[in-house]
């Protein structure tokens, strides 16, 4: 006995570094993640439609009103079927982007687990990353499941650029976290109601040039489609899929998109980290 408190048992090593970030990044994504939702075929089936759906919907609007075959110049004559198929694609997944941490949060204090999450071991801020990762993954296969009913079934003429699309869509992702965070906060301090990720879902469709071009905006309002990264990262995703851009021809809408994120992330997580310590404070952080 006396040995063993002089020379106690060495724990086993934990795995650490990205090790241990991939073997978490696998256990959120694919274990709780893919395995769960997966297992719920309804929804699965009800989720694929959703992304579907709106597809079909705007083509035929667009072939009611006789604007389906006509070209956008802008995109060297891609027609309009391309314009609104890439626009639909990359915006839902920026709008899911900026709900997601929110409604992670959301999901945590219905389950009042909120409170255990941010006095677990693990970072918080990690934490809600690892679970939102799936999301990602999923909204990935949104986009991909949109570009694939586009080319495949509307007749959607590719001329890809892959470095132009890989990079596009990063920063594009990257430049939305600001945003993500700031509609983190706003859920967690007001338990319901985010005028942040409502204004992504909704606005953004008329603003960010994704049904049609920016220019056609008036332009008194045109310096709103500006403000918004979803803007610039669409025009760099529509050269590189539909005109074959090169990296250097799309550089300004990547540098804005990287501006972006280097002035909003920082802000984000200021201001959660403020609205986490009050909630703390005050003792409201396990209500709903």
């Amino acid at each position: 006995m006396a040995t063993e408190l002089a020379h106690p048992r060495p724990h086993a090593p934990r795995p650490g570094g990205l090790r241990a970030i991939l073997r978490k990044a696998y256990l959120f994504t694919y274990l709780r993640g893919w395995l769960v939702w997966s297992s719920y075929r309804a929804q699965v089936g009800l989720t694929i439609v959703g992304w579907i759906v709106p597809v079909f919907v705007f083509f035929l609007v667009a072939v009611f009103l006789g604007a389906a075959g006509s070209s956008i110049s802008a995109l060297d004559g891609s027609s309009y079927i391309a314009f609104f198929v890439v626009g639909l694609a990359f915006q839902g997944f920026v709008s899911n982007l900026v709900g997601m941490l929110a409604q992670r949060i959301r999901s945590e204090q219905m389950m009042g687990t909120l409170e255990l999450v941010f006095l677990s071991p693990t970072n918080p801020g990690a934490v809600l990353i690892y679970s939102s990762l799936f999301g990602v993954v999923l909204n990935l296969l949104s986009a991909v499941a949109i570009m694939v009913v586009g080319v495949g079934l509307l007749g959607v003429q590719l001329a890809l650029n892959l470095p132009t699309v890989i990079v596009a869509t990063i920063l594009l992702a990257v430049s939305s976290t600001g945003l993500s965070l700031v509609a983190a906060a706003f859920i967690l301090w007001t338990k319901q109601g985010n005028p942040v990720a409502l204004f992504f879902s909704t606005f953004t469709q008329f603003f960010a040039g994704v049904l049609f071009p920016v220019a056609v905006l008036p332009a008194s309002i045109r310096w709103l489609a500006y403000s918004i990264p979803l803007t610039y990262g669409l025009d760099a995703l529509r050269s590189g899929l539909l005109a074959g851009g090169t990296l250097e021809s799309v550089a300004p809408s990547l540098g804005y998109m990287a501006l972006y994120a280097l002035i909003t992330i920082p802000m984000g997580l200021l201001l959660f980290r403020w609205v986490l310590n009050r909630t703390k404070d005050e003792g409201t952080i396990a209500t709903y």
